[in-house]
């Protein structure tokens, strides 16, 4: 019965000089634990979202056919276009904004034009995607670059 009083004494009644002593490692899990924890969720969240020089692809706009010499529209190989209106889509466009009629392809390989929402080229067999000649990408720049940094010439 003694040894059971005797270790509930030691509950109720603290040894401040162990309490004391533990101090350090009381302020280290107490305060410098949670500020470090705190650093380093920022530093991650910093990581995740940091902004970096995003490329955004921009759709094209409908542009009217450039014409030759003789007045006549100039369609491009593998470009959506509206013989009836001389106006050039974007590759994503299957049919006309004016009318809703079906758009038109000229196949790089032989020339020939068939409907944009066909794969294939029934003439020569070609099979391709639409716009896969284009070389550029149409870029529409969003803010300014980063405080502190220099361009690249």
């Amino acid at each position: 019965m003694d040894g059971f009083l005797d270790f509930l004494q030691s509950i109720m009644v603290p040894d401040w000089n162990a309490l004391i002593s533990m101090l350090p490692l009381f302020l280290i899990l107490g305060v410098v634990g949670p500020i470090l924890s705190i650093m380093m969720l920022m530093q991650l969240w910093y990581l995740i979202h940091r902004r970096r020089g995003r490329v955004r692809r921009v759709e094209e706009e409908p542009t009217s056919a450039p014409l030759d010499a003789t007045g006549a529209a100039i369609y491009p190989p593998n470009v959506p276009f509206c013989e009836q209106h001389g106006v050039i889509y974007p590759t994503s466009a299957r049919s006309c904004e004016i009318d809703r009629a079906e758009l038109s392809v000229r196949c790089p390989v032989d020339q020939t034009t068939r409907a944009a929402s066909q794969e294939l080229c029934r003439v020569c067999g070609t099979r391709y995607v639409l716009g896969a000649s284009q070389t550029g990408l149409t870029v529409r720049r969003q803010g300014s670059p980063p405080e502190g940094g220099a361009a690249v010439a």
